[in-house]
């Protein structure tokens, strides 16, 4: 999932149900030196319905069906990770790879229904590739001082933060359609209960929330056993769009 597209956001290392007695009062600062475990990361398949909510009203939208799978490349460790979103208009489909333990980018490759391909190498701080729609094609060349997250994968970033409730965290992403260097800051909140959606119910989860420079709040609900997405919530501009796991 991406966040344009779809989804964002960012960590480091902790047992499970691990939470701080005191929220820490610094920001943990995601480098190459000072990365996420992208190994806490098992191999997972999932699917979720989109739903728009207004006015208290959630109405579905669409649906994404995503997955996670180790691999070997050229004797390089792997994350393989691909989403398909599906709405009535057509289909974005999504794939790329990341170091499986730093979860820092190899590739990103993007297909979506009105022609567009978007293509994207990385290489420590340098990208690559081309965006293409119908037979303009542009190209893509930067160089930063230090390595970027791909927002596509950022939400296994998210995953893999360490459960410290109050954490305070910021990382650097590629994002194609934001001219490519974005800031994701955010909060690590800590164990709250998921509420069902017949309001009747609820279940444990670990909450993550990350903050956009447009006023925009994306609220990541996650099983801080399996660190499996359990469902995001992303609200702005006077909208709120749900991706709520399928059981």
């Amino acid at each position: 999932m991406k966040l344009s597209g779809l989804l964002l956001a960012l960590g480091l290392t902790s047992t499970a149900h691990a939470q701080s007695t005191s929220a820490p009062t610094d920001t943990l600062l995601l480098t190459p030196r000072r990365s996420v475990d992208g190994q806490l990361i098992r191999p997972f398949s999932a699917r979720y319905t989109m739903l728009m909510r207004r006015q208290g009203q959630e109405k579905p939208v669409g649906s994404v069906a995503t997955s996670y799978e180790y691999l070997t490349r050229a004797g390089q460790e792997l994350g393989l990770k691909r989403s398909v979103i599906t709405f009535p208009t057509g289909a974005i489909v999504d794939s790329g790879t990341v170091d499986r333990r730093t979860l820092y980018p190899r590739t990103h490759r993007s297909h979506q229904p009105n022609g567009r391909t978007l293509a994207l190498d990385f290489a420590g701080p340098r990208v690559t590739g081309f965006n293409q729609v119908g037979a303009q094609r542009t190209a893509v060349d930067l160089t930063t001082s230090a390595p970027l997250f791909d927002s596509f994968s950022a939400d296994l970033v998210v995953l893999a933060l360490p459960q410290r409730a109050g954490q305070a965290f910021k990382f650097a992403q590629y994002v194609y359609e934001k001219g490519g260097l974005d800031w994701v800051r955010g909060r690590i909140v800590g164990a709250q209960p998921l509420p069902a959606p017949d309001g009747k119910a609820s279940r444990p989860a670990w909450v993550v929330q990350t903050f956009g420079a447009d006023q925009s709040t994306v609220t990541y609900w996650l099983d801080a056993s399996t660190r499996r997405l359990l469902q995001v919530e992303f609200a702005g501009a006077g909208r709120e769009l749900i991706m709520r796991q399928v059981e």
